[in-house]
């Protein structure tokens, strides 16, 4: 293919949450011999526009005010007149604007697991199989999931995780442990909340914010839990460096799709344990590179078992290093590019652009 592909990665790339990064680091990571690349920022937060020219990479002002915002983005998108639009934000703008032009190539990726309860609605549905050009799934469990639910087979394209470029520590023994995530009611909060006062030898960190956060620190005030830091939502760069800090990562979540956090854990030497009440992680081997648990009263068995054997806890932690590899954005991305371009090449000889 001659021609560069004009592609809108509809991500704000300097505030930090799961499709934002994900924007960023596919940005950064694209071949920019194939791929004309742009995406968004905002300005509410800082940003060194010289790191993404020097990666040649477009960048585009999102202003941030509620009456402003859905026009920035729609204009942006609109006048950019992009070869494709990746859009896995679902936000409203993304949905008016693929449906408005329906001869754009617009895709999303499935980052949530589909149940009974969650993410089981017709507009979502509808988000994905009738205003996208196309979607895929971020991991084997959401593929499974969309399925099931809806009938129908997607793609799999797993996140990736950017490559540490130090070398990190092995671990030796279990100390400190770290959640990360919207403080909000399906990560469940209130189980760190709990495990850190069964296990005050212990020290914890709880890292983002939402609308629970300030009820979990009353918690831990009124009930003398003094071994909970509380640090609301830091920069990416920030999270690894209190990961490389601790020595456990815990997932909490009700659901989830593909855990980023889990990733960036790994790549610190952290093996993760988390419930797999509505989902499992595609790169966990249960009791090889962490845990996958049926509920909070397992999880603490875990912790318990990792600390009475450091020797388990050392191979653990060694191999959720090495699982997590595979994953690093330089492999995973070439994987984005033959999805980005194949669905152009589809869509030039169907005639849609």
């Amino acid at each position: 293919m001659n021609k560069k592909i004009k592609i809108f990665l509809g991500g704000y790339v300097n505030f930090p949450n799961a499709q934002n990064v994900n924007c960023d680091n596919i940005a950064r990571y694209l071949d920019k011999e194939k791929f004309e690349v742009h995406t968004m920022y905002t300005n509410k937060k800082a940003i060194d526009k010289k790191v993404y020219k020097d990666q040649d990479i477009h960048l585009h002002k999102l202003i941030h005010h509620r009456f402003i915002w859905y026009w920035s983005k729609y204009l942006t998108m609109l006048l950019g007149n992009y070869d494709v639009y990746y859009l896995p934000k679902v936000e409203k703008t993304d949905k008016r604007f693929s449906q408005k032009h329906k001869n754009k190539i617009c895709i999303s990726s499935v980052e949530g697991v589909i149940t009974e309860s969650t993410n089981n609605t017709e507009q979502f549905k509808d988000y994905y199989i009738k205003d996208m050009t196309s979607f895929f799934s971020i991991s084997n469990c959401i593929a499974d999931s969309v399925k099931k639910y809806w009938g129908i087979q997607s793609e799999v394209i797993p996140l990736g995780t950017i490559p540490i470029g130090k070398k990190v520590d092995e671990k030796n023994k279990l100390k400190n442990i770290i959640w990360v995530g919207n403080v909000k009611a399906n990560k469940r909060p209130q189980y760190l909340v709990n495990i850190a006062k069964t296990f005050s030898n212990l020290q914890f960190k709880m890292i983002g914010d939402g609308d629970m956060l300030e009820d979990m620190k009353k918690i831990c005030m009124s009930e003398n839990i003094n071994n909970l830091r509380f640090y609301g939502r830091i920069p990416n760069s920030q999270v690894y460096q209190e990961m490389e800090e601790c020595d456990l990562l815990l997932m909490t979540s009700e659901y989830e799709g593909l855990p980023k956090v889990i990733q960036e854990a790994a790549q610190m030497r952290l093996p993760s344990i988390y419930i797999n009440e509505n989902y499992n992680v595609d790169f966990i081997t249960d009791g090889i590179n962490g845990f996958a648990v049926s509920d909070l009263e397992t999880m603490q068995e875990k912790i318990q078992f990792l600390l009475d054997d450091p020797t388990t806890y050392q191979k653990m932690s060694k191999a959720a290093y090495e699982s997590i590899q595979p994953y690093t954005w330089g492999n995973v991305i070439k994987q984005y590019e033959k999805y980005f371009e194949k669905i152009y090449e589809k869509s030039q000889k169907m005639g849609v652009l």
